[in-house]
This record gives C-alpha cells, sequence and structure tokens, in this order.
C-alpha cells in the first residue's frame, strides 16, 4: 500500500517537473517504469519465500501431529528441535551467500517452528500453555533473531507479539500493563537502526493499540472518566506531532509518517472530547498526570520554537490545541451543555490554522487532513442539529444540496492552496 502511495506521488511529481522543463517525457518514464519494476521484482521473491517458509512450518507441524502417538519423547524433542534448528542454519547460510529474502523466510520459518515447539514441548510435558510468559519469550526470541540477522520480518513479528503478549496478560483491578513497554521499546531502537520506515507504522499503531486497550485500567488508576483520559492522549499526541519537526531535521521520511500520525490522533482526540458526554469527575492522580503531559508538550513546543521551526502563529495553534484539551475537564465541569458547542467551533478553528500549517509547511498532508477535518465537522453539525429540526424529506434534500455545494467548493479551494504550495514548493 505504501509502494502505491509512493508511486502515485512520483507520478505527480514527475508531471510537474516536466510541466517545469526539469525532466524530459522521456527520462520520467524511465524513472516511473525502474521505481515500479525494482519495487515488484524485489518484493515477489521476498513474498513467495515467505510463504513457502510457513508451509514448510505447516508440513513438519502436520508430519509430527500425524505421528504424535507413535512418537517416543526423545524423537519428538530430537525432531522439533533439529527442525527449528536447520530453518536458523538455512537463514545463516543464506544470508552469508546473498540471498536475503530467502534467508529472511528461513528466519520466519524458525521463529514460526519455535512458537509451534513451545506448544508441543508443553503438551508432552503436561505444561499450560495459557501462560502469557510464553509469548514473551517468543517475542524475546523474535527480537534476538531481528538484532542477529537483521531481520526486518522477525522484528515485525516481534512487535505484534508483544501487543498479544500484554493483551494476554491480567493484572489486577485498575493495573495498567506497563511491561509492554520493554520489549516494544527494544523493538523500536532496532527499527531505527535498520532505518525500517514500516517498523515505524507498526511501533506507533501497536502503541495506539495498547493504548485503546488499557483505557479502562486508566482510568480506574487515575480516578476519572474515559474523556479524560483521551484528554491525556491528545497531549501526547501533539507532542507526538512536535517531535516529528524535529526527526524531519535527520530523517524526513520518519519525520513525516510520525507528523501524519501526530495529526490524525490529535484531531481524532479533539473531536472525541466534543462528541461524546462529558464527564465530571476528576482527581489527584489525573491532574498530577496532565499537568506532567502539559509540561512536556510545552517544553517540546518552546524547543521547537527557539529553533524556529515553527513561526509565532503555528507555535500559538499547538499551545492552544494542548491547553484547551488539558482544559476540558474544567469546561465540562462548569458548562455542561456548553462544552459541545464551544469545542465543536474550536474544532472548526483548528482545522483552519492546520490549513495555514500546511501551507507555512508545505504540507500536502496537513493540508489535506484539513479540508478533511473541515467537511467532517459540517457535516456531524448539520446532522446533530438540522436533522432534529427538519421532517425526512427536508432533511435529505437540504443535505443533498449542501454535499454538492460543499464538495464543490472544497474542491475548488482545495486545489487553489495545493498549486499555490507545490509553486512555492518550486521556488
Amino acid at each position: 500500500m505504501w509502494q502505491r502511495i509512493y508511486l502515485q506521488r512520483l507520478k505527480h511529481d514527475l508531471e510537474l517537473w516536466i510541466e517545469r522543463g526539469w525532466v524530459t517525457p522521456q527520462n520520467a518514464e524511465a524513472i516511473l517504469a525502474s521505481a515500479s519494476g525494482e519495487a515488484a521484482a524485489r518484493r515477489v521473491p521476498q513474498i513467495l519465500a515467505l510463504f513457502g517458509a510457513v508451509l514448510i512450518g505447516f508440513a513438519a507441524m502436520s508430519f509430527v501431529a500425524a505421528n504424535w502417538v507413535e512418537l517416543s519423547k526423545l524423537t519428538k524433542l530430537i525432531l522439533l528441535m533439529s527442525a527449528m534448528w536447520a530453518a536458523y542454519g538455512a537463514a545463516f547460510v543464506l544470508d552469508r551467500r546473498e540471498h536475503p529474502a530467502f534467508a529472511q523466510a528461513a528466519v520466519i520459518g524458525g521463529l514460526a517452528l519455535f512458537g509451534a515447539n513451545i506448544m508441543l514441548i508443553a503438551q508432552i510435558y503436561h505444561v499450560s500453555t495459557d501462560n502469557p510468559t510464553w509469548l514473551l519469550l517468543w517475542c524475546v526470541i523474535s527480537l534476538a533473531s531481528a538484532w542477529a540477522m537483521p531481520s526486518r520480518p522477525a522484528l515485525g513479528l516481534a512487535f505484534l507479539l508483544a501487543s498479544i503478549w500484554s493483551f494476554s496478560v491480567t493484572p489486577g483491578e485498575g493495573s495498567v500493563h506497563w511491561g509492554f513497554f520493554l520489549p516494544w521499546a527494544a523493538a523500536l531502537a532496532l527499527t531505527l537502526r535498520l532505518n525500517w520506515l514500516s517498523g515505524l507504522h507498526l511501533a506507533i499503531l501497536t502503541v495506539c493499540a495498547w493504548a485503546a486497550f488499557n483505557i479502562e485500567p486508566l482510568s480506574s488508576m487515575l480516578g476519572c472518566g474515559w474523556n479524560e483520559i483521551a484528554a491525556i492522549y491528545l497531549l501526547v499526541s501533539v507532542m507526538l506531532w512536535l517531535g516529528s519537526l524535529r526527526v524531519s531535521e535527520t530523517s524526513m521520511r520518519f519525520g513525516s509518517t510520525m507528523e501524519a500520525y501526530g495529526i490524525v490522533l490529535s484531531f481524532g482526540l479533539f473531536w472525541v472530547l466534543q462528541a461524546t458526554r462529558p464527564e465530571h469527575h476528576v482527581s489527584g492522580g489525573w491532574m498530577g498526570a496532565i499537568a506532567v503531559a502539559l509540561a512536556a508538550a510545552g517544553a517540546l513546543l518552546y524547543r521547537e520554537w527557539q529553533a524556529k521551526r515553527l513561526a509565532p502563529r503555528d507555535a500559538t495553534g499547538f499551545a492552544a490545541l494542548a491547553c484547551f484539551g488539558a482544559l476540558y475537564p474544567g469546561f465540562a465541569t462548569a458548562t455542561p451543555g456548553f462544552v459541545p458547542w464551544l469545542y465543536a467551533g474550536l474544532f472548526i478553528g483548528f482545522s483552519v490554522w492546520l490549513l495555514a500549517y500546511g501551507s507555512s509547511q508545505r504540507n500536502r498532508f496537513a493540508l489535506n487532513a484539513a479540508f478533511a477535518a473541515f467537511a467532517g465537522e459540517v457535516l456531524y453539525l448539520y446532522f446533530e442539529t438540522l436533522g432534529t429540526l427538519l421532517d425526512t424529506a427536508a432533511f435529505f434534500a437540504l443535505g443533498g444540496v449542501i454535499l454538492i455545494a460543499g464538495a464543490y467548493v472544497l474542491a475548488r479551494v482545495r486545489k487553489r492552496v495545493v498549486s499555490a504550495v507545490d509553486e512555492g514548493s518550486a521556488k
């Protein structure tokens, strides 16, 4: 999916470069064909080899299962361990002979056999497989394999196993499973070392999954409602967004990816605050947590402003986004009926600010996100207000007119803004 998006962006850029005389049409076709062909040629052997490794793993498990009763314990252990170490040995040999795709497949095969061995050996010795520690062991072995090769597929498996392990652990009531971040941090460090963009996606997505899974334990621990936890998450998302500006100085790919997630999460969580029923109770624990998060966001904002990576207008927008997120419980307690309207207005205001931010930063993703946020909020307000005031026929008729007219206007405005940003980037 990401390769397809890259090729679409490359095609758009090549058309722009041809128009400005920087690239000839023949060279543009050669560049696009090379990028498309190399991607396909590089991925097909890897995919086939990985499927083959999985099939071999299933074949080994099926053979052992079919002859399980007749085999002695020693024979079972020898077969299981031999198959696993044969896969790792094949990975070592293939890597030395410069067959990386097949070496990666062999590593995945070895890890699949390791996971199967855990279950089968536990069955031999009548050990319970429900213990999440086995998943942690499998995750650690995946991390070790990823460091040794190095192996990106093994690293991806480690991210997934860390999440599954965290979800499988059942701490006491109100307890948050912080242990997830130990293997996650190790996997993130290796992701940075390998400069693996897909690994960064996995790192952010697994943290988002952990955050969603631990909303209830966090609310119990801090003595607050889900909305207040969303306010804390909002500040963390703003910190991710601000941190991306620093990362972009050394790695544009990583920085732009972090910024995209920061924008989506920040606006998504701010919309949650204005669209859900306000809670009315906070505790000292929540106030301490939000104060720490607000101070950390303020420190990052000050650093980016001092480094001149943010204009005063953009710094003000970040500060307002963080502050109104932190002040949400106060507004919800003082004026609960007014909060949805206040935060709806703020959401539209922040959408306009995001449009200005995208223009100043030459960020097309921010521009598109701004238009999407503005249009989505207008539609939400339409369905929330006019839907209760009009009968069905008038509601749908007026809705159709608004959608068509709004889509036309937004398309025209977006085209002008994006063209202006592209022209500014070329100067």
